[in-house]
């Protein structure tokens, strides 16, 4: 009986190691609370509180954990902490987290910029919007091959877009809307072939909408309203055949004919508004089924 009872307890006691967060994934989470002004993590807590990824469009405040290692060992693959009115810094500890794919800090006053450290991480999600970041976009971000999602939209980040974010082969959602970035787009932005969407509104960039655009053929939305730039619209923008959604205002300087837009077919949201348009209106418009807003 006794060597039975044992045996029990011990299976206990390992089914209790079996599914809990690696020690040292918990300290590396407890050192993120501080520095972002998270409170309430402690280590008598279970800190990961879901194990879907992605989680529903709901989840504020989650941390989601990957049970699946070799021992049943928990590793953290996502961090949701949006609206949670969190007032430290980006935290340089997410690169002691080496499994996490989404961090989503959206909507709290964070202050600061990017530390450099997340450049070794391999996020595939990373939403830093609506905070009160600052300072220029850092270079090293284009180290972070592996993103697919970047929104830095709603900050304070000024200077140029550098040219090292183009090596971000896999990006496919890139938002800089709301900062107060300048000068032109960097050439080297050709390379994001694979852009579903891109928006740069409300920002101070100067030049023309380039006439690269039409590398991102795979571009689903398209916004640069009051984002600096001197039209007119590029003649290229026709080659981006699989728009559904295209927002343009308030472009500088000379203006210009009603870009031709018949082969994009597919378009449901179409905004040109305060471009110095004129012309005659381009009766196709009428033809397109799909569109729902002229």
């Amino acid at each position: 009986m006794l060597m039975l009872l044992m045996f029990c307890m011990g299976a206990i006691n390992l089914e209790a190691q079996v599914g809990s967060l690696a020690p040292d994934e918990v300290e590396a989470l407890l050192e993120v609370a501080t520095q972002l002004g998270k409170k309430g993590w402690n280590r008598n807590m279970k800190l990961c509180n879901d194990t879907i990824l992605p989680p529903k469009p709901d989840a504020d405040n989650k941390v989601v954990c990957n049970c699946s290692f070799p021992g049943g060992v928990c590793r953290v693959i996502a961090i949701y902490l949006k609206r949670q009115d969190l007032d430290g810094t980006l935290p340089k500890a997410i690169e002691k987290l080496p499994h996490l794919k989404h961090l989503d800090l959206w909507a709290n006053y964070l202050s600061g910029n990017i530390p450099p450290e997340w450049a070794n991480t391999k996020l595939e999600f990373l939403c830093v919007g609506v905070n009160r970041l600052t300072g220029k976009i850092p270079s090293y971000l284009g180290r972070i091959t592996t993103l697919s999602y970047l929104s830095i939209q709603n900050n304070m980040f000024s200077g140029t877009v550098p040219p090292e974010l183009g090596g971000l082969v896999n990006l496919e959602n890139l938002t800089l809307s709301a900062n107060y970035l300048t000068g032109e787009l960097p050439p080297a932005l050709t390379n994001l072939t694979g852009l579903k969407e891109l928006r740069l509104s409300s920002n101070n960039f100067t030049g023309r909408i380039p006439d690269f655009i039409q590398s991102w053929k795979q571009l689903d939305r398209l916004e640069i309203q009051a984002g600096g730039f001197t039209g007119p619209i590029p003649s290229s923008i026709s080659l981006l055949t699989n728009l559904t959604d295209l927002k343009i205002s308030n472009l500088l300087g000379d203006g210009s004919e009603f870009p031709n837009l018949e082969s994009i077919a597919g378009i449901q949201d179409l905004r040109l508004s305060n471009c110095n348009l004129s012309g005659n209106f381009p009766i196709y418009l009428t033809r397109m089924a799909q569109l729902k807003v002229l």
